[in-house]
């Protein structure tokens, strides 16, 4: 999968998201205020529906008092009702100790409805809401009385509750759509990193072959030159000048050998035979060889007993790799700093120079086959120890120091 691809897949799947995300939450909320708006008209529809019947009923000469005005104030939805006069006065009260008294001048100036009708939300004295309704009764004379009746909203209360509940549902949805679409984000980037890594180990395999096949015939020739010239040198006087020139021969014919002796430890396939180790040792055995004649100071930060696994001779190498290129970096003067530590299910091998570091524009190609920044570099001991690594399930990774001083170069293999 190209990257570019990748990249628009990605996109795709961000703008679903916010989208559906969008749609589901705003249809959600509109069909709780739907519910909301619902349960409110039930409450007006309720009061109205018994203010016509209490308003039939005293059309019908019903008194004030008589048993089908509170039997249809008795259902048990009226939290409280009552009738009273333009003066306050209260004519019918469902509790009737409360009939003949006054309402309070001003609480019955400010709810003696303007219209014939009227509701609003209430607290109830008990600390219960309620929706108090305001209702104009006209007599056949003419005569205007208010009906206020209170009802209980608790079950329309618990309606529009029930319906909000949705949101825990609809919240689990869309955490559900959101992590199935990161699980499948990192999936399409896992599919692309192994794909990416597939295609390298392909290339590698390749140029492995080209380069197995060309070492041998460059070998067989070489061996043919060298040993040629290592006859003729030894039949001159050690004063002949022509001297000079076979030496450059060798010098070259060994260089070239080196870098066939490379190829071919790249190219060739690989056997590995993980085992328990101290990395402590190997080092140990590594250092008095190539820093004792180094004129820079080491420094170790080694704990002995961590161990690790992998192939213990191939780690010989990619270390004498890493420590030789971190001293030809510093010239005959630096600090060398070799440090291991457990790091989560690895055990960090880290090693420092002080160096002039790597150029930023270097750093992605540092391990690619052939690519070298030295002079008389072959480009294949970082390839080679990535290679390696790699296959004893570890990781590299080559970089600056944070502090800028030099490179750091970093081996990461399984802890036990």
């Amino acid at each position: 999968m190209r990257p570019y691809l990748l990249s628009t897949l990605r996109l795709i799947l961000i703008v679903f998201l916010i989208l559906s995300s969008f749609a589901i939450i705003y249809a959600t909320n509109r069909n709780i205020r739907t519910v909301e708006s619902l349960a409110a008209l039930a409450l007006e529809s309720t009061a109205l529906s018994l203010s016509s019947s209490a308003e039939s009923a005293l059309k019908a000469g019903e008194r004030k008092g008589g048993e089908e005005i509170r039997q249809i104030f008795s259902d048990r939805v009226v939290a409280y009702a009552l009738i009273a006069d333009k003066n306050g006065q209260i004519l019918f009260h469902t509790n009737p100790r409360l009939a003949g008294t006054l309402l309070a001048e001003e609480s019955f100036r400010q709810q003696w409805p303007a219209v014939t009708a009227s509701g609003r939300r209430v607290v109830l004295g008990t600390g219960l809401p309620g929706y108090e309704f305001n209702y104009v009764l006209r007599s056949p004379d003419g005569v205007e009385e208010l009906l206020r009746l209170v009802l209980h909203t608790t079950p329309a209360d618990k309606i529009v509750a029930d319906a909000e509940k949705i949101w825990w549902t609809v919240g689990g949805l869309l955490i559900f759509l959101w992590a199935g679409s990161v699980i499948l984000e990192r999936l399409l980037t896992r599919h692309e990193r192994l794909q990416s890594e597939l295609e390298k180990k392909n290339q590698l395999a390749l140029i492995g072959q080209m380069t197995a096949v060309l070492a041998h015939e460059i070998r067989n020739a070489l061996s043919s030159m060298k040993g040629f010239a290592q006859w003729v040198d030894e039949k001159m006087e050690k004063a002949d000048p022509r001297k000079t020139g076979l030496n450059a021969i060798l010098h070259g014919a060994k260089r070239i050998e080196d870098l066939v002796s490379e190829l071919l430890l790249f190219s060739r396939e690989e056997k590995y035979y993980p085992e328990d180790f101290e990395p402590a040792f190997l080092l140990q055995e590594i250092l008095p060889s190539l820093a004792s004649p180094w004129k820079g100071k080491t420094v170790l930060e080694i704990p002995p007993s961590l161990k690790a696994r992998g192939d213990k001779e191939k780690m010989h190498r990619v270390l004498v790799n890493g420590i030789r290129n971190a001293l030809q970096a510093m010239g005959e003067e630096g600090v060398l700093r070799i440090s291991m530590q457990p790091e989560e299910r690895w055990v960090k091998i880290e090693i420092e120079d002080t160096g002039p570091g790597i150029p930023q524009e270097e750093i992605p190609r540092l391990f690619t086959p052939f690519h070298t920044t030295k002079t008389d570099g072959t480009g294949l001991g970082l390839a080679y120890s990535q290679k390696v690594v790699e296959g004893m399930e570890g990781k590299i990774e080559l970089g600056n120091r944070g502090d800028g001083t030099g490179a750091s170069l970093r081996i990461f293999l399984p802890k036990i």
